[in-house]
């Protein structure tokens, strides 16, 4: 057999080997965070099968696997490979040969065992400097700060060029059926996302109810957004926000959620998954930072604003003033309407 021949058997046993992501451990908001480099993946190695593989738990595999069947091809929760490391090396090994490997993982050891113990041609990881990593992204020696970012530019290391990781998240048509119904055409919408996993990182009810007053006398619509964390008391928040029309308890299931994300004008957020669903969706958003670090944790968005609370004098997300806000709404309206609605949101588009 001939040195050509030989390539020709390897490059097409590589095309038919599967793509792995590797993840630790991945909530509604961290996986959306990750959309675009699944993206870029796929239109990078269009063909290649991809796996998304989490130690623990990750949306991808819950409920964001509806909106990504036709970009995963399988998706491992728990699959437990990455501590204790003696009990993650078997997991390893019971994986299959793939093509490329992307480890967005942070953890040194926990890199260096897949590193070593998995099967692959290439190897993808995001640690600081891109160590353990068989490439770097062309012209960057230090990773982002941005999970997505830094999650992104593991695709551009392995494509050696500018990625494409641009898209939007779309609901069905079902979805789209009820937020009509919810949200009907000829009015300006505000998303309100008053709630996140952790109440430490939530802007005061009290502050978002004053703000949906203000939006309501401008002749705009403010949109009450719940998640699965404020289910049990929505009724409260509702009668407490009273200028905002209720998106329903905890806008389940997430096809009706996008829905309602793509029909709002701008939201207004919390650091919360909810945030991150309205930028997938297309939606521009102003995020409201308290102890948590938008440079790691900031939505992407077709276009965006942060509000720090260590802009007021702190870390406490109360801090934030009511009129801060409304004036970041003000300036997002004019931004959105002298540059249109974006079809897709960009990768770095927050301030």
């Amino acid at each position: 057999m001939s040195v050509a021949d030989d390539a020709r058997r390897q490059a097409a046993g590589e095309a038919r080997s599967p793509i792995a992501v590797l993840v630790e451990r991945e909530g509604l908001g961290d996986s959306l965070l990750k959309l675009p480099l699944l993206r870029a993946i796929a239109r990078g190695y269009p063909g290649r099968p991809i796996w998304w593989i989490s130690s623990y738990q990750t949306a991808m595999s819950e409920n964001l696997r509806p909106f990504t069947s036709d970009l995963i091809a399988e998706a491992r929760p728990w699959a437990r490979i990455t501590a204790p490391l003696s009990d993650a090396a078997p997991k390893l090994r019971e994986l299959p040969a793939f093509s490329h490997v992307f480890d967005t993982r942070t953890r040194i050891a926990s890199v260096w065992l897949a590193r070593r113990v998995l099967r692959y041609r290439r190897y993808y990881a995001a640690l600081p400097g891109y160590v353990l990593s068989d490439a770097r992204p062309p012209g960057r020696f230090a990773r982002p700060r941005h999970v997505g970012e830094r999650a992104f530019s593991l695709a551009q290391a392995a494509l050696g060029k500018a990625a494409d990781g641009d898209g939007r998240l779309e609901s069905g048509e079902e979805g789209r059926k009820i937020a009509a119904r919810l949200l009907p055409e000829g009015r300006t919408y505000i998303g309100l996302a008053v709630g996140s996993r952790e109440a430490r990182k939530n802007w005061p009810l009290e502050k978002f109810a004053e703000l949906a007053s203000l939006i309501a006398g401008r002749g705009l619509v403010p949109v009450l957004l719940t998640g699965p964390q404020e289910q049990a008391y929505a009724a409260d928040i509702a009668r407490l926000v009273i200028a905002a029309i209720n998106a329903g308890p905890a806008i389940a299931p997430l096809d009706v959620a996008i829905a309602v994300a793509a029909r709002l004008r701008l939201a207004v957020a919390n650091d919360s998954g909810l945030g991150h669903l309205c930028g997938a969706a297309g939606t521009p958003v102003v995020s409201l930072f308290g102890p948590t670090d938008p440079r790691r944790w900031a939505p992407i968005a077709p276009a965006g604003r942060i509000i720090s609370a260590r802009d007021f004098g702190g870390e406490a997300t109360p801090l934030i003033p009511v009129q801060a806000v409304a004036e970041a709404v003000d300036d997002m309206l004019l931004r959105t309407e002298s540059c249109g609605r974006l079809t897709s949101p960009a990768r770095k588009a927050w301030t």
